[in-house]
């Protein structure tokens, strides 16, 4: 089921006793929710949870190449890497794991890549004497919400952002301070739900269904 910034941004103005909108209108509250989402995000890496883990299409290295960096090959969602694997380019072999080191060895390139190195914000190679095709398994970020209409990336994360986009409204811009706490209270239990509903998710748990909470 697809999930748009429209339902937790209605949650969120009832939470602010807004139904309508007319005080805390969507325009106001989309950047305030896309500052919770961000949170959610850093939240999900610190946790390793699988819904930001991706992998990528094999990208084609053309001998020579030293670096794959932002615009210049990497995905457009992509963060940081995890593994990479690869083959030569037109073979149907199996991709071969690479091995990440701190520095890029002081060798001469040879027919394949074989070791990878992150730094500077950028993959860094000793480059090889084929073109070679890489399969990256990378960190991802979410999608930004920038309408109503943008997709939610975790569905379980409604509740989470009503309540933490509520919270930021109350204090921010409602200059409401102790109903601002109370919504993060509520935001901080969304969280913690979504953190274990997700960790079970990844250990192969069953879960029981949890209750969507509002503290007055």
């Amino acid at each position: 089921m697809d999930i748009t910034a429209s339902e937790p941004l209605t949650e969120a103005k009832i939470l602010l006793n807004d139904p309508a909108g007319n005080i805390f209108p969507d325009d106001k509250l989309i950047p305030l929710m896309q500052k919770a989402y961000r949170e959610l995000q850093t939240k999900m890496m610190v946790n390793g949870l699988p819904v930001l883990k991706e992998a990528s299409t094999p990208v084609t290295v053309v001998q020579g190449t030293v670096r794959l960096g932002d615009g210049a090959g990497l995905p457009t969602d992509f963060i940081y890497p995890i593994e990479l694997h690869e083959r030569k380019v037109g073979s149907t072999d199996n991709f071969s794991p690479m091995f990440e080191r701190a520095w890029e060895p002081d060798e001469k390139p040879g027919q394949s890549l074989e070791v990878w190195t992150w730094r500077e914000e950028e993959l860094k190679f000793i480059g090889a004497t084929t073109d070679r095709e890489v399969r990256i398994r990378y960190m991802k970020g979410l999608t930004r919400i920038t309408a109503t209409t943008s997709p939610i990336g975790i569905i379980q994360a409604t509740t989470y952002l009503a309540s933490r986009t509520a919270a930021i409204a109350a204090f921010s811009l409602g200059a409401n301070p102790s109903r601002a706490q109370a919504l993060d209270n509520d935001a901080g239990s969304a969280l913690i739900d979504v953190i274990v509903i997700l960790t079970k998710r990844q250990q192969g748990l069953g879960i029981r269904r949890l209750v969507n909470r509002y503290r007055r």
